[in-house]
């Protein structure tokens, strides 16, 4: 297991997402106009549509799924680490449909904010922040050991 525990201040962002803007896009945007390097992100609110993606652990890709119209965000949990010198934002989102069928997966592009509260904590440590690269075995970029 691999563990590295900081207990300093932190910096929290409280954001909230405008109607008709996509969600994975803005937080990366948001990101990388605030240059923050490591953070957790959290977010309630709703969606137009929903892109998610699964990972299929056994062919190593990513299956994608699309359910158009309107959802319930019940919980979006990620965080924001550097891959390639640049913010990389992975979010996992749970959402309900109108019958209050609860599904999620791996956030993907195209989602269209209805609405988004989100809380994005920023550690305040000095450093690079907590990067990634590319492991073979899972074939997904993870956090450097």
């Amino acid at each position: 297991m691999y563990k590295k525990i900081f207990n300093w201040v932190h910096k929290v962002h409280y954001i909230k997402f405008e109607k008709d803007q996509l969600l994975l896009e803005s937080l990366t945007d948001y990101a990388k106009k605030n240059k923050i390097k490591t953070a957790e992100i959290r977010f309630i609110g709703a969606v137009q549509n929903v892109n998610v993606m699964y990972m299929n652990q056994e062919n190593k890709k990513y299956d994608k799924h699309t359910f158009d119209g309107g959802h319930e965000v019940l919980n979006g949990l990620g965080n924001i680490s550097i891959l390639d010198d640049e913010p990389f934002v992975h979010v996992h989102m749970t959402v309900a449909d109108k019958n209050g069928k609860a599904f999620g997966g791996h956030l993907d592009e195209g989602t269209k904010i209805w609405l988004i509260e989100a809380v994005i904590t920023e550690p305040t440590f000095w450093g690079k922040g907590i990067e990634r690269h590319f492991d073979d075995e899972l074939c997904l970029s993870v956090w450097k050991d």
